[in-house]
């Protein structure tokens, strides 16, 4: 994480509006929503997945992404990573290791850990800046990083703003709904950009 979480507030603030409301559609209250296989299709040059194949200790491991977004796989080689779901990857050794390798594998695929991937929290924080994403982060885990909210915030209207295939998209969370457990916590991608606004009162 380049230049540490603390940013100045009065540029974040201006960023994050801009991020939120410049040349884009109006934010929505309906909540996004997300499955993990959702999340798999983030993983990247740098990103570590742990591979497990039953009863072959000597496959299961931990393997690096590399810059082609590919991960080198005892037996059969190169293979495709990025892009693309644990399912779809599992799906992929399976098809080459019963090609002369094993009879009827079964693998099963994991993130382990992330590189270059950030969600930045913004406005009303203790702590403002960019963190590290990490595997399950939640809006109000990551609000928690950037110190929690402080006095001036208003909770009830928290922007998620994120990259979408629809294009960007910004969501109105009632995060006050969250913490009295009215309302689920929301997980976060790689990207998403949280922005507390300052109460009117």
């Amino acid at each position: 994480m380049s230049g540490g979480p603390r940013l100045g507030l009065a540029v974040l603030c201006v960023l994050a509006s801009c991020g939120a409301t410049c040349g884009g559609p109006e934010p929505t209250t309906v909540a996004p929503t997300v499955s993990s296989e959702t999340r798999s299709v983030e993983l990247g040059p740098g990103d570590v997945v742990e591979i497990r194949v039953t009863d072959q200790e000597e496959l299961t491991g931990e393997y690096e992404v590399d810059e082609r977004g590919t991960i080198r796989f005892p037996w059969i080689g190169d293979v495709e990573v990025a892009g693309r779901t644990k399912g779809e990857i599992a799906e992929t050794i399976e098809t080459q290791l019963a090609n002369g390798w094993l009879r009827q594998p079964q693998v099963f695929v994991r993130v382990v850990e992330r590189q270059n991937r950030e969600v930045s929290v913004l406005g009303q924080v203790n702590e403002p800046g960019s963190y590290p994403y990490k595997e399950r982060l939640t809006l109000v885990q990551a609000i928690s990083l950037a110190g929690g909210l402080n006095p001036l915030a208003q909770a009830k209207k928290v922007q998620l703003t994120r990259e979408t295939p629809q294009g960007r998209q910004t969501f109105v969370i009632d995060v006050r709904q969250i913490l009295e457990s009215k309302q689920a916590d929301l997980p976060l991608l790689p990207g998403d950009i949280v922005f507390v606004p300052e109460s009117p009162i």
